[in-house]
């Protein structure tokens, strides 16, 4: 059944009604309960350890009716039930509710913009409303404080669903394509408010619109009350996350200052852990998540910069001195290659098997090739022998290497120190062949008791009794005389790929976690030629696994490259910098871009100067007041100023919101730091470089003398 919620909310208004004259006991039980209620938002200017020392019932009934998880909005709804003596049963759905987003949650500012009778006004209102008394003085009195918009009409509508219809563009976009009606962007005066609600129900009555209350109508308007929790809940990060699966690369692109780089946290976060529910989160909890996800190596970080190249990126040679000071050159993986080959790395799940996540594929000649009496009793007993007994049990610096002319050293290094448990052993049968797979499951042992080959080390052998070419497998190469090396070519998911053959049951599956590549300032780098002859394997429809799977074979390693289907990347972009021209248009359209305007976070920031962020905002824009009233609406349509030159977007150049935060996590002012080496420097390079014309100058000297005073 649809609309469990109004006995509920009904109730709860006249229950909260009693808080009226009481409201420290209100504001107590909710702090009292923060963590239940996800409050930590619920405070005032200088941060959560600034609490609001008031409450209007509005913001108070928001706590449950905001971009949280279902789950979270019942908890919330049933420890008010219980605090609050509540009859009603606790809703069991929200179909319809339009909800506050999470960034503005509160209907009054910080006191810095809160006037002292706002939250009184709001009670005021509140009360007439519950008791069903004319309220349009009181209505229109807070329509004109600061904070509220339309939003006023969803706290109405929350009270009293039967009475009020809410103005959100969810009911907007809906009414206007179904039936034709603008209803406004803004909070109206109260005669044009009920105008219209009385026009709607009358059309109601008419059958002209087909629901028959307001509730039904929101409902619709919400995909007829059936949308998933989380499309209800969906944010600008939601929705950025979303294109970013369907595209696989994303450039988020705007001025300097607006966030671009402070959101690819969150963003990386949302991606590759969905339960960590990151809208729930702080700021700490968010970026404690992300670094883990960093050293799990499921995202990778790098900036561009003129000098980073091809090598860098995929793979180059770089040179290293062996143990008789020469030089030889070994190829090495660049950053994006190293995270695709951790993207196709197969998941472990049961871990009966005894493979380790980071397993490594060795080659292990037992008595040299064909079949002999140590591949026999190795196949029997469960463990791979190797010899050079000579050199005794224990190899250490004392070790005679002389005993067989220094031969065996790097393969007795690899045997016992490197070769790890959960590593897997390939059992070399003849140059191209192996008879055998198995796991590495003990450490390395000394049996005297055998004959001869009396090195050992335990293992599972999981699959035996083969004759298997592994050229193709070991990118074409031989396996060589070394009794013990480790194959490079040979990655899990081919020792995957050969189980599967042989229908072993395995417990590896295929990796389908999200790994990102993060490139900050993507457009300081030559991406042309870092990226190669890979641009093409970008695409969706290029990547490993799809029909149209495309692959091409390194310049240095001679190896099959691929792009793994799970492998996402997220890059950010500066347009105020002139080097935005050296991306070509095939690399622009491999990847969504998206803008990233400036926005006020008077209400999110403690420390945001929202007077300096205007004063300097209007020398690249003269619609910021409109610009606001749409709660900066990331299509709204910015007109340029007439200090901007005409050559110039405002959303290129327009210094962004970050540079306005003028507390440090100390809670110390810089703005005198702030306006003298960041933002003034940058406006007048700006005029130096025609970006703003002379006429800015006035606007830069009074912020030299706000800086200053």
């Amino acid at each position: 059944m649809k609309f469990t919620w109004i006995p509920f909310y009904k109730e709860f208004a006249e229950k909260l009604l009693n808080y009226r004259n009481d409201r420290k006991s209100l504001l107590k039980m909710i702090y009292d309960h923060r963590e239940q209620f996800l409050a930590n938002y619920l405070h005032d200017q200088d941060g959560e350890d600034d609490l609001c020392p008031d409450i209007d019932p509005f913001t108070t009934m928001g706590l449950f009716n905001r971009g949280i998880k279902l789950n979270n909005r019942i908890k919330s709804t049933s420890l008010f039930k219980s605090l609050m003596g509540i009859v009603a049963d606790i809703p069991s759905d929200f179909v319809g509710i339009p909800i506050l987003n999470n960034q503005k949650s509160h209907f009054f500012g910080f006191r810095n913009h809160r006037k002292d009778s706002d939250i009184e006004n709001l009670w005021a209102l509140f009360e007439k409303v519950v008791k069903n008394e004319n309220f349009e003085t009181e209505y229109n009195r807070v329509i004109e404080q600061y904070l509220i918009k339309v939003n006023i009409t969803m706290a109405l509508f929350w009270i009293r669903p039967e009475d009020f219809l809410a103005f959100d563009s969810t009911n907007r976009k809906y009414i206007k394509n179904q039936y034709g009606i603008d209803l406004p962007n803004r909070a109206p005066k109260y005669n044009e408010y009920m105008s219209i609600l009385n026009d709607i129900k009358q059309k109601m009555k008419s059958n002209i619109i087909n629901e028959k209350s307001f509730s039904e109508l929101s409902a619709n308007a919400n995909d007829g009350g059936t949308a998933e929790e989380d499309d209800m809940n969906e944010t600008w990060h939601d929705a950025i996350v979303e294109t970013w699966k369907r595209r696989k690369n994303i450039v988020l692109y705007g001025a300097p200052g607006t966030g671009k780089t402070y959101d690819v946290p969150e963003l990386a976060v949302r991606l590759c852990d969905p339960d960590f529910k990151a809208n729930e989160k702080g700021r700490d909890e968010l970026m404690e998540r992300y670094n883990q996800l960093k050293q799990e190596k499921r995202i990778a970080f790098t900036t561009f910069h003129q000098s980073m190249d091809y090598e860098d990126w995929i793979e180059g040679l770089r040179p290293l001195v062996n143990d008789n000071n020469q030089i030889t050159y070994e190829v090495e993986k660049g950053i994006f290659k190293q995270l695709c080959e951790d993207a196709e790395r197969p998941v472990v799940k049961d871990k009966q098997a005894g493979i380790a996540d980071n397993a490594v594929v060795w080659k292990v000649s037992l008595m040299g090739t064909g079949h002999n009496p140590v591949r026999t009793d190795c196949m029997e007993n469960n463990y791979i022998r190797i010899g050079w007994d000579e050199y005794g049990a224990v190899i250490s610096d004392e070790t005679d290497w002389s005993i067989y002319n220094g031969e065996g050293k790097q393969i007795l290094d690899a045997f016992i120190n490197k070769m790890k448990e959960g590593d897997i052993v390939m059992s070399c049968f003849s140059n191209q062949t192996i008879d055998a797979v198995g796991v590495v499951t003990g450490d390395y042992e000394y049996l005297d008791s055998l004959p001869d080959y009396k090195r050992v080390r335990r293992v599972n052998w999981i699959l035996k009794g083969i004759n298997e070419n592994i050229v193709d497998m070991n990118d074409g190469k031989t396996l060589t005389l070394g009794t013990v090396y480790r194959l490079n070519s040979i990655t899990l998911d081919k020792v995957k790929t050969l189980l599967d053959k042989y229908k072993k049951p395995t417990t590896m599956e295929s990796n389908t976690k999200p790994y990102v590549m993060v490139i900050d300032e993507m457009n300081r780098g030559n991406v042309s030629k870092i990226f190669g002859e890979l641009i093409t394997l970008l695409e969706i429809d290029k990547r490993k696994g799809r029909k149209n799977a495309e692959s091409v074979i390194l310049p240095y390693s001679k190896k099959m490259f691929q792009i793994p289907e799970n492998v996402y990347i997220i890059a950010t972009m500066n347009t105020a910098d002139r080097s935005l021209g050296s991306l070509d248009y095939a690399i622009r359209r491999r990847f969504a871009f998206i803008a990233y305007k400036p926005i006020s976070l008077e209400d999110d920031a403690p420390g945001f100067n929202a007077d300096l962020f205007k004063m300097v905002s209007q020398l690249f824009i003269r619609n910021y007041d409109e610009y606001e009233e749409s709660e900066w609406l990331q299509s709204f349509k910015l007109l340029p100023a007439d200090t901007l030159s005409e050559e110039y977007r405002p959303e290129d150049v327009w210094i962004g919101h970050s540079y306005f935060i003028m507390k440090d996590e100390n809670g110390d002012d810089n703005t005198s730091d702030r306006l003298l080496y960041e933002i003034i420097p940058l406006l007048e390079e700006y005029v130096r470089d025609g970006v703003l014309t002379g006429d800015a100058q006035a606007t830069i000297d009074e912020l030299y003398q706000i800086a200053t005073e």
